[in-house]
């Protein structure tokens, strides 16, 4: 703002600055309401983008969970023998038992250090040396040398190379040759255990196509991998069909596994194989899949396995279904019932100057109230929301066809709805799938020219507030956009931007106008100063 203004000079009285600030009056107070204006939107955009993401979460991730089977029909599988066999099953699996028979469980080819650990040189540092040049003979080596390994995991094939600077020069160790293995890429892991003395090659993937296949490339090679003592370890059962794993020997106790050149020492993991409901199935976990069961192989034998509804999951499930449509309609009802004080505006730049902070807070948590006090986007939600409620769904074929005959229903005016938890049992124990189908009924209906629409009275409860709340939505999206951004193309953000852009313009003009009052005030103190020297100038004569 200009700040020309000169006071007293010519005698006159006049305050300029006090004449500008009276002439810009009306012009602040038809910004302060462009002002006001813009911030309510602001707030009425926040609002809105608070319960967009609110019903959001409610309607694509909790409504969501309970679109899916598993919520609406949960299903338990009990074993005969569960030292056998565990299993669980999806909401698609008949009621009905099936019998399992292990044969063999799958196993991961693996090769460890025996009894007698790791063995070193004569000349070794000591007798737990974890230095690879303590484990073979690098007397006759020159900067040239080098041992290479083919290693193979049943997939893939890659070489593994150990050069004179490596194993000499930088004294690798049993830990470092470890790493290596792990580096080719392929399905093997090695390891190195200090205490024990042993080091153990693993293929991560069981079954018998997954191996560990290691040919020596030359003498070095081969007697670095012979020094390691390496074991294949295999899966034995007792006789109640128990797994361990034991060491593969000879009948003198010695390695089955002897590193020659060119000589391939391979060991393979085994497949499980478990006959079920008299088809035999072999894979290369101890997981197998059928009929819509899942079953996890312990050991060697067989059981029944039962599969039936899981009728207390159901129930907790319903319990939190209760909950969650609860928590989402109270608070569409909380914010379109929220006390509106019109008492409370928003406040200007210069009222808040003369508040503090505590009050300025207090005060504006009263403006925002109420900001969306029957708004018609949020009325038309809630009624959605009891409407999905209390409507038959057509598509059942049984007395359970209702919300209300299964147990739920609404007590208030507000749609806030109670389960009677003994009800429910009731209608399990008589129907099953009753809440499956309540709950989850398509609805969709195909005509005589083949196009498929929903049909509201056929489609289950969790399909209609899911349909209806995703409309209520693209609506708030629409009018609101989903978050504070004005620049979101909403009628809500395009609004605010065009009241920034009216007051920017409106600030302009404000200066412009200012400095035309002074100009004009300055112009006249100048009058009258001139005048007043020209009356003294008389008086003097």
């Amino acid at each position: 703002m200009a700040v020309n203004g000169i006071y007293g000079l010519s005698g006159s009285g006049i305050d300029v600055d006090s004449m500008v600030k009276v002439g810009m009056i009306s012009k602040q107070n038809d910004y302060d309401k462009l002002y006001k204006k813009e911030v309510k939107n602001e707030w009425l955009k926040e609002a809105y983008a608070n319960v967009y993401s609110e019903l959001n979460t409610f309607t694509n991730s909790t409504m969501t969970t309970y679109r899916r089977s598993a919520a609406t029909n949960p299903m338990l599988v009990a074993a005969s023998d569960s030292s056998v066999v565990t299993a669980t099953a999806n909401a698609d699996a008949a009621a009905m038992s099936h019998t399992v028979e292990v044969k063999q469980l799958a196993s991961n080819a693996y090769m460890l250090t025996g009894d007698n650990g790791i063995t070193r040189n004569a000349g070794a540092e000591d007798e737990k040396s974890i230095y690879l040049s303590d484990l073979i003979d690098t007397s006759n080596w020159d900067k040239d040398t080098k041992l290479s390994l083919a290693v193979s995991d049943g997939k893939s094939t890659e070489t593994l190379t150990l050069t004179y600077e490596q194993v000499v020069t930088n004294k690798q160790t049993l830990n470092d040759l470890a790493a290596s293995f792990k580096n080719l890429g392929l399905n093997i892991k090695g390891g190195y255990d200090a205490t024990n003395d042993s080091f153990s090659l693993y293929n991560s993937s069981g079954g018998e196509d997954n191996k560990i296949s290691i040919t020596a490339k030359d003498t070095n090679a081969a007697s670095l991998m012979n020094a390691l003592n390496l074991y294949q370890v295999e899966t034995t059962y007792d006789d109640n069909g128990k797994p361990s794993s034991s060491l593969k020997k000879n009948a003198d106790g010695s390695s089955t596994l002897n590193f020659a050149v060119d000589a391939e020492q391979s060991v393979a993991g085994k497949d499980a194989i478990a006959i079920i409901d008299g088809k035999t199935y072999k894979t290369d976990t101890n997981k197998v899949s059928a009929s819509n069961v899942t079953y996890s192989l312990l050991s060697t034998g067989s059981s029944t396995m039962t599969v039936s509804q899981d009728t207390d999951k159901l129930i907790e499930n319903v319990k939190k279904f209760v909950e969650d449509y609860n928590k989402m309609i109270d608070s569409l009802n909380d914010k379109y019932n929220e006390t509106r004080y019109k008492d409370y505006g928003v406040l200007t730049k210069s009222q808040e100057n003369s508040m503090t902070k505590e009050q300025i807070e207090k005060w504006n948590e009263k403006a925002k109230s109420g900001l969306l006090y029957h708004d018609q986007t949020l009325g038309k939600a809630i009624s959605a929301l009891r409407e999905a409620i209390y409507t038959p769904v057509e598509s059942v074929d049984s007395s359970y066809n209702t919300m209300m005959s299964i147990g739920i229903e609404s007590k208030t005016d507000r749609g806030h709805l109670k389960l009677d938890e003994d009800k429910l049992k009731k209608a399990l124990s008589e129907d099953p799938d009753c809440v499956y189908q309540l709950f989850t009924a398509s609805g969709d209906v195909t005509d005589k020219n083949g196009k498929t629409t929903t049909d509201y009275k056929q489609e289950g409860v969790i399909g209609r507030i899911y349909d209806k709340m995703n409309s209520s939505l693209k609506e708030m999206k629409t009018y609101a956009g989903t978050s504070t951004e004005a620049s979101d193309g909403s009628t809500l953000g395009t609004l605010i931007l065009q009241l920034q852009t009216k007051m920017s313009n409106f600030k302009t003009m404000m200066d412009a106008y200012e400095s035309k009052l002074y100009k004009k005030y300055d112009a006249m103190e100048s009058a009258i100063q001139q005048l007043s020297m020209q009356m003294g100038y008389i008086s003097n004569q």
